[in-house]
């Protein structure tokens, strides 16, 4: 994934490490801040800075066979922090950098000063800058093996406590965990398996019952294409019968030339497996969009305007068009 950086300004960084038993000592260089790019209905102003932090976890939380650490990243931002009477909103960072999640997550920032809030967006393990093994995190199973859903639950309990014993006035301050897609999944089970840490929960979309015992394989399909349905008159049914339509065309050397040159594909389609290959990033780039169906314009993914499905159906209104 690519992340889209918001606006420079200042410097600040702070260095934090806390060893087993919660011990911790702090290296403070010059700060670098930046600013959240989402755009937020309010159209608040102001700078959204925060820190870039850093605490060591344990690799393996629940065994005896690994005892070494690795950086946790993490981001907070305090401006907003009242002692004793504000709260900590806690983002369970997902599957990416956590400054990719930060700089387009505009809920916790347009709340934060009613609620007096410390934001925390906490790295999930094995992405952006928190690889426990360094680059040799993606080498193998055997280094891959503490990438569980487990594990990094158990990196924020202990990056919360870590809070809770090095920031005066936040001893008693009740703590919500905030997250979407994946990041929601484990914003809810954060509150299950740590009722203790967390007072509560927000999951955004967050797909907890999908699993293929509890929700039937194809409802998030169904979903996708219902977004498209209801955007334009005609377009999830032009989507529908394009694949026929490329599955005819493909059929002969000189369609597969037009699909190449149509679509500006870095390389042509030659084979079968071309052919897949391309039906799967078309696929994915409707999935992605009704993920990113936001009714302001954003940059999450890639820059997109308000309402990005609507805009896209405008073009697709005629399904009984000939190949």
């Amino acid at each position: 994934m690519r992340v889209f950086a918001g606006l420079w300004g200042g410097w600040l960084f702070c260095l934090a490490w806390v060893g087993v038993f919660g011990r911790a000592q702090s290296i403070f260089a010059h700060p670098r801040l930046y600013a959240a790019s989402r755009p937020d209905s309010s159209r608040l102003v102001g700078l959204r800075a925060y820190r870039t932090c850093y605490i060591a976890q344990k690799i393996d939380h629940f065994g005896f066979a690994e005892d070494r650490t690795f950086k946790q990243r993490y981001l907070i931002a305090d401006q907003h922090w009242k002692k004793d009477t504000g709260t900590i909103l806690f983002y369970t960072g997902n599957e990416g950098d956590i400054a990719w999640f930060a700089n387009n997550t505009g809920f916790m920032w347009n709340v934060a000063e009613e609620l007096d809030a410390i934001l925390v967006f906490a790295e999930h393990r094995y992405y952006g800058e928190s690889l426990p093994f360094g680059n040799k995190s993606y080498t193998d199973a055997k280094h891959l093996n503490y990438l569980t859903s487990q594990q990094a639950l158990a990196d924020f309990a202990v990056l919360i406590q870590h809070l809770k014993n090095t920031i005066p006035g936040t001893q008693n301050t009740p703590v919500i965990a905030i997250g979407g897609s994946y990041g929601g999944m484990l914003a809810a089970w954060f509150r299950m398996k740590y009722p203790h840490v967390v007072i509560g929960a927000l999951a955004a979309s967050a797909p907890i019952w999908q699993f293929d015992s509890l929700v039937p394989c194809g409802s998030f399909h169904k979903i996708v294409t219902e977004d498209f349905k209801k955007s334009g008159i005609g377009c999830s049914e032009t989507i529908r019968n394009s694949w026929a339509a490329i599955k005819r065309i493909a059929d002969t050397e000189k369609g597969l030339q037009w699909l190449s040159h149509t679509f500006r594909l870095c390389s042509p389609l030659k084979t079968t497996t071309d052919l897949i290959t391309f039906r799967e990033s078309l696929r994915s780039t409707w999935i992605y969009v009704a993920m990113v169906d936001y009714p302001y314009e954003a940059a999450f993914l890639q820059p997109l305007p308000a309402w990005p499905v609507k805009v896209i159906c405008k073009y697709l209104t005629k399904p009984k068009l000939p190949d």
